[in-house]
């Protein structure tokens, strides 16, 4: 199993349930990690995950403000998927730095990972 992966995009984006998220956005880091089947010629990147691609796909979805997290992890996923067909395991991991309700936390977390 070959793994491909980014960690901590940073992100400024609109996601968020409440009125005050949508308007003054705030700051995301977001990790995609996917695994394939080992290639048989590991120099194609036509056997391979293109992470630049991975990073395209994850800038279009954070572009669409979302009231759920749960919806933008799920978007990158199935996203990836559509282009991917061959990934067999994906986790898309979203942190929102300083979720405002209140609480004194440095993040809020939605992570979705899948086995196909």
């Amino acid at each position: 199993m070959l793994t491909i992966a980014l960690e901590s995009i940073k992100f400024f984006a609109y996601h968020g349930l409440y009125k005050e998220e949508q308007v003054l956005g705030n700051h995301f880091i977001l990790d995609v990690q996917v695994s394939i089947p080992e290639p048989e010629h590991p120099s194609m990147l036509s056997e391979s995950v293109n992470y630049e691609e991975l990073y395209s796909i994850a800038r279009r979805v954070m572009e669409v403000p979302q009231p759920l997290l749960e919806q933008v992890v799920h978007d990158i996923t199935a996203a990836i998927r559509a282009k991917y067909p061959y990934v067999t395991h994906s986790k898309v991991t979203l942190r929102k730095q300083a979720p405002p309700f209140g609480g004194d936390l440095a993040f809020s977390v939605v992570s979705l990972e899948k086995q196909y």
